[in-house]
């Protein structure tokens, strides 16, 4: 019986042990989007794992449930603390949101990976002609595009005849990088059915541009609309034939461990600059004089520092409209998160929020409908 008892202490405190860690790194993940990759950037490796951790102390919450034992309250404690985050994931509402006019508009973002395709000719390929049929189906008033790549005619052409398609007339974009081919377009693109007054684009000292504004005369009134795609992790061959081989047990270990370097200095890389692009979208918000709409492709979670920073004071419209959990935005490889968003001040109201699942991309293209004040 003493065996017995002391295997049975021995089982327990080494469950107590993983809680505190599990706990411990929940609480970290939570941190993440309140501290700076740019002073602490391991924190935003358990922001990103936000999901898989929150999983973990719920079980461990389910566990000393069934043992009704105190130590529930270890990772009650932790999940409480981060319970604007698990909104973030899981939209929780308790009640509608009322429409306050009958001005309504239909907002859609899309990264759409190369439009056009790499072709060199005026030949228009399928993947042309799908994205731009969608794209007019769902008649949007204001389109954000991120990705925008066209190459065999004068650019001017091409986005006269995608804003013609789509009955919207009026556009701004701004290339990643500057070509001095005139037959070349890589770019963030606002197309809008109302006319634009002014217009910006944001870029770090040399690096990409990774955001557009663009301020819309809206019956009677200004509103801008930023259009966003923050540094991605800009992965390569090798990274996506690591992440296949991280599964096979007979992958050579040397392999791994030069792919996981890697990974990982591509991963603090990518955490670092979106930080630093947030804070400089922040103070350009802040002195902003209209009511301010942001889309586009965030390149991380609704953890993160970037997120977190960008939806201070505004509104998700998955958070107030969507109805998906988790919400994943990307279609690609790796695992599936929500990096694509639609945040918004107070002015406006989200009626609806959709997630189309079509396969023209490796994102969702994400519908909003909003209201807003006269």
């Amino acid at each position: 019986m003493v065996k017995v008892s002391k295997k049975r202490h021995w089982v327990k405190t080494s469950f107590l042990i993983l809680n505190c860690f599990s706990a411990a790194a929940l609480l970290c993940s939570c941190a993440a989007a309140y501290i700076s990759p740019v002073n602490i950037w391991i924190l935003a490796f358990f922001g990103i794992a936000y999901p898989v951790i929150l999983i973990i102390n719920l079980l461990f919450v389910c566990l000393w449930l069934v043992l009704w034992n105190r130590f529930i309250f270890i990772s009650m404690l932790a999940i409480l603390l981060g319970i604007g985050n698990i909104r973030t994931i899981m939209p929780l509402r308790f009640g509608v949101q009322k429409s306050r006019t009958q001005h309504t508009l239909r907002v859609i973002t899309f990264n759409v990976h190369s439009l056009y395709g790499n072709q060199p000719n005026n030949e228009i390929p399928e993947a042309r002609s799908q994205v731009t049929d969608f794209l007019a189906s769902e008649n949007p008033d204001i389109l954000c595009v991120q990705e925008f790549y066209a190459i065999g005619e004068e650019y001017l052409k091409t986005l006269h005849k995608f804003s013609r398609s789509l009955g919207l007339e009026n556009y701004f974009f701004k290339n990643y990088r500057e070509f001095w081919q005139k037959t070349k377009i890589n770019a963030i693109a606002t197309f809008s059915r109302y006319p634009m007054v002014n217009q910006g684009f944001f870029r770090l000292e040399d690096k990409s541009t990774f955001g557009i504004f663009t301020d819309l005369a809206i019956r009677g009134d200004t509103i801008r609309v930023y259009n966003l795609h923050l540094e991605s992790i800009r992965l390569g061959n090798d990274d996506y034939s690591f992440y296949s081989q991280l599964t096979d047990p007979g992958a050579d270990e040397k392999n791994l461990a030069k792919g996981s370097r890697r990974m990982l200095w591509k991963l603090k890389r990518a955490f670092i600059l979106r930080a630093m692009e947030a804070e400089m979208l922040s103070s350009h918000m802040k002195s902003c004089p209209y009511p301010i709409l942001i889309c586009g492709d965030f390149n991380d979670t609704p953890s993160s520092f970037a997120y977190h920073t960008l939806s201070k004071g505004r509104n998700d419209a998955f958070v107030k409209a969507g109805n998906d959990w988790i919400g994943s935005t990307y279609a690609g490889r790796f695992p599936a998160f929500r990096i694509d968003y639609m945040l918004y001040d107070d002015f406006f109201t989200a009626t609806s929020y959709q997630k189309k699942e079509v396969d023209l991309s490796d994102h969702y293209p994400v519908i909003s409908e909003f209201t807003f004040k006269p």
